[in-house]
């Protein structure tokens, strides 16, 4: 193999090393949009926090970003009402779960809530005899955890 080819080779290949460490590094997708891990969907409204010591969350009342209101429908990500997780204590239920803090919670256990003074009514009546299903979205994707008062 002659030494100008093999140069090109190494320099073609650096190139591509780089090229894919800078879309890792500022995490865009091929349409230039931020990646749904790193993007903020909801903020806090212009509410005073919400404490659930029982659960262990802070919540406040969640209003949609322009993030999500520009991807939702290219990237078919859902839009609810509902209390976003601001802080989830350690070795709380909560963090138990699985809860993270962006997350929205929209249901709990079975009954929709709109608010976060909803959402923290309906987690202080979890009780120790049956899970309570908790649903809520993570970057626009719903899930849904168990959980129970210990």
């Amino acid at each position: 193999m002659g030494l100008s080819r093999l140069y090109g080779l190494l320099v073609g290949s650096l190139m591509a090393g780089w090229l894919l460490v800078l879309l890792a590094t500022h995490a865009v997708d091929v349409h230039g949009h931020q990646q749904a891990e790193n993007a903020q969907l909801y903020a806090c409204a212009d509410t005073m926090p919400t404490d659930v010591p029982t659960v262990g969350v802070t919540l406040c009342d969640a209003s949609p970003t322009s993030e999500l209101d520009l991807r939702r429908d290219s990237d078919n990500l859902q839009s609810r009402d509902g209390a976003l997780v601001i802080e989830v204590a350690e070795m709380s239920i909560a963090s138990e779960g699985g809860l993270q803090p962006r997350d929205l919670i929209y249901r709990v256990g079975g009954v929709d809530v709109k608010s976060s003074a909803a959402a923290a009514d309906r987690l202080s009546q979890i009780n120790p005899v049956s899970d309570t299903i908790i649903n809520f979205l993570r970057q626009g994707r719903p899930y849904r955890v168990k959980l129970r008062k210990n």
